[in-house]
């Protein structure tokens, strides 16, 4: 028989039975729009954290106290919240380890490549802008260095300079959310009772105020944080600003060897982490990947049950069409025919049920967009998610279409 002539008899006995293959279409929709929305979440996700880490800047680093496994968590180096990590809002986390010195970082600053050196005290603080009260992560940095560290826009106003006392730059939800006034410059802020001249509003960074980022965060000269903290020998984290003529992983590798000499340790028992951009993103591809094979296990769950269905739909047609094979066995049909009219009907099963699940998929992706999820649909994952479902309606046919070519015609033709 013709291919053209098997694809026919395919679609008329799917026509004939619409109810029950509609049924069978469906759960493969279901299964190929979650197995395609789940990786798109997933991919979405990847994108968003690859560009806010790229932000960062590939040129800077951030030495934070407490060994990997005291600040790290699945690989990653989660940051202060509120700010006290490094610019876009990552770095360490304090641990009750050895410190990281101002002196130790006076020493740092030396070593060839760093452009910029901004050693961070950072504490969370009552803050009090006219009558409203709140608490924030107020960080001391650097002025000279503040500019090249902070990773974000001034909005209004200006960066800290070398000449600033008591000064502060606040981050975007400061001014927008926490006291919803856009017109916080030269104002005075309050924190612990001690009255701070607001010289700028940060930008939007994106990363928040409860993971690290600066948009919850208020700077001020580190000179004024050591004195309202009472801290003059502790750094809660260094941020390294690399020089454009040398490779950012040379000058952390340079830096950690310093430290360990500094520290007396060794690799395996250093209580300091050292963190880049390029550490941050290889870590977080490895969570992201994880996470994309999970999801995908979870989804193929539904399109596996999808699959079941339409070899439940294969048996049945077999057995509703047993007459039907022997009279085309009479009249000259061989057993690949039969063979290959089934998988047919399978595989067309499985190809609207992907292509429907494509259109879902999209749909699904339009509106998680639009409650601020992230979602990337690539046409690689499009093309993979409908090859898959037809490849699950040709492999659940297989069996179906294999017991009807061994079905002998005088039995077939006998058949009620």
């Amino acid at each position: 028989m013709r291919m053209k002539d098997i694809f026919s008899l395919a679609l008329t006995n799917i026509r004939h039975r619409q109810l029950r293959s509609w049924l069978t279409i469906l759960g493969i929709v279901i299964g190929v729009a979650s197995i395609i929305s789940l990786i798109g979440i997933s991919m979405g996700m990847s994108t968003q954290i690859n560009s806010r880490l790229s932000s960062l800047g590939s040129n800077i680093i951030t030495v934070s106290p407490g060994g990997q496994q005291s600040s790290r968590v699945g690989g990653f180096s989660m940051g202060r919240p509120g700010g006290g990590g490094a610019p876009g809002g990552f770095g360490g986390q304090e641990s009750s380890t050895q410190a990281i010195t101002f002196k130790e970082a006076d020493i740092l600053s030396t070593l060839p490549g760093i452009y910029r050196l901004d050693p961070r005290l950072s504490k969370r603080e009552t803050i009090q802008y006219q009558n409203k009260n709140s608490s924030a992560t107020i960080v001391g940095t650097n002025p000279a260095a503040f500019a090249d560290t902070v990773g974000v826009n001034i909005s209004t106003g200006r960066y800290l300079n070398s000449n600033d006392g008591y000064s502060a730059v606040v981050g975007f939800n400061i001014a927008n959310q926490t006291f919803d006034d856009l017109d916080m410059l030269n104002k005075q802020l309050k924190i612990n009772g001690v009255s701070f001249h607001i010289v700028g509003v940060l930008a939007q960074s994106g990363s928040g105020g409860g993971f690290g980022g600066s948009d919850g965060s208020v700077y001020i000269p580190l000179s004024a944080a050591k004195q309202l903290f009472n801290e003059s020998t502790d750094a809660s984290q260094l941020v390294v600003v690399v020089s454009p003529n040398h490779d950012t992983d040379t000058v952390a590798s340079e830096i950690d060897s310093e430290l360990l000499d500094l520290h007396m340790v060794t690799e395996d028992t250093k209580d300091f982490t050292i963190t880049t951009a390029s550490t941050m993103q290889a870590a977080m591809a490895s969570v992201t990947d994880t996470l994309s094979l999970f999801l995908a296990g979870i989804a193929s769950i539904s399109l596996l049950v999808g699959g079941i269905g339409v070899a439940n739909t294969m048996f049945m047609s077999v057995l509703e069409q047993t007459k039907d094979i022997g009279v085309m066995k009479s009249l000259g049909a061989k057993n690949r025919d039969i063979i290959f009219i089934f998988i047919c009907e399978a595989g067309t099963i499985g190809f609207i049920g992907g292509a429907l699940g494509v259109l879902l998929s999209f749909l699904v992706s339009y509106i998680i967009t639009m409650f601020g999820l992230p979602s990337t649909l690539s046409l690689d994952l499009v093309l993979g998610g409908l090859g898959f479902s037809v490849l699950i309606g040709i492999i659940a046919g297989i069996s179906p279409a294999r017991n009807a070519a061994k079905i002998p015609p005088v039995e077939a033709l006998k058949y009620e």
